[in-house]
């Protein structure tokens, strides 16, 4: 059995920035008891295989999405990197619109959009409304898991909160730039952090940037989807443009666009763009997307 696949960089517009993607065009072909494997194997934060969608039509297609870890019921880079594949292959644009695809995925149907702008073409991923699920009262903990102090928390005045935009994030304020360059992620306490929420992933952020451009500076660990730390995180950014919103920390508009950089720390920075509307005081619309580089391709010869 050959599988053939391509390697994917997303929310970057140069090669070996953003997230990196693998991707078998051709999952049909992979055996399920397989994929797991497979994303173990290939070693990067995604897997994922593009399946013929359950509903037929030439504009949309099933993807599956596994960590080294676990399957996945949503991933917003696998589902930006798999459309631009698409593309790369000629395969998006058999019914005469181009510019829009849907993906069906265990968490439901998601739809992306793309157009081009000065740094290339632009992938968007429409996300849920979000949804607030509770703030996180035990800041020191938090404090811990990151090697912190608590105060570089509380300085900010702002809570711990988890919120869902297709998957629950824990947002985590900091001070500054240089709080977060001396994060240190520390495993067992991530563990009693998922003790308490069912997860002990945390996307940390501060309104300081390297970037003139950006709005906010983050960074991403998910130590229980076996990533250790994730260079660009669009289903985080979905979720942080609700935070930003909720706690006034940009200019309210009716429309709103946040530049989100990450990856910086591990040299492989990413630029994530979340654009959303905003009616009653609240993020409404979500989009969050980014540029896509094709940086290999590869086989797998199974015996």
């Amino acid at each position: 059995m050959n599988l053939d696949y391509l390697i994917v960089d997303v929310f970057t517009s140069e090669p070996f920035g953003g997230s990196r993607l693998n991707l078998f065009t051709r999952g049909d072909l992979v055996p399920e008891k397989l994929m797991q494997k497979l994303a173990l194997e290939m070693g990067c934060g995604e897997t994922a295989f593009v399946l013929p969608a359950r509903s037929g039509g030439a504009d949309r297609a099933g993807l599956r999405v596994f960590t080294p870890a676990a399957e996945i019921p949503f991933a917003g880079h696998s589902v930006l990197g798999a459309t631009f594949a698409m593309d790369y292959l000629g395969k998006r644009d058999a019914d005469g619109t181009p510019d829009s695809f849907i993906w069906e995925l265990e968490a439901g149907n998601f739809f992306v959009y793309s157009r081009d702008d000065e740094e290339g073409r632009i992938y968007s991923l429409q996300q849920d409304s979000p949804d607030f699920l509770g703030q996180y009262y035990h800041r020191r903990k938090v404090a811990s898991t990151l090697g912190l102090a608590e105060e570089e928390i509380a300085i900010t005045g702002l809570p711990c909160e988890v919120i869902s935009t297709g998957l629950p994030i824990h947002i985590v304020p900091v001070g500054s730039l240089e709080t977060m360059e001396r994060i240190k992620l520390r495993r067992r306490d991530a563990d009693a952090i998922a003790a308490d929420l069912g997860f002990g992933d945390l996307f940390v952020f501060t309104c300081e940037t390297t970037l003139d451009e950006s709005t906010v500076h983050c960074r991403m660990f998910a130590p229980h989807f076996g990533i250790p730390e994730d260079p660009a995180s669009g289903s985080a950014a979905g979720a942080l443009v609700a935070y930003l919103v909720k706690h006034r920390l940009v200019k309210l508009a009716p429309k709103i666009t946040i530049i989100c950089e990450q990856g910086f720390e591990m040299g492989r920075p990413s630029k994530i763009i979340v654009e959303a509307e905003v009616v009653d005081g609240k993020a409404r619309n979500i989009t969050v997307g980014g540029g896509c580089v094709l940086v290999g391709t590869g086989s797998i010869t199974i015996p």
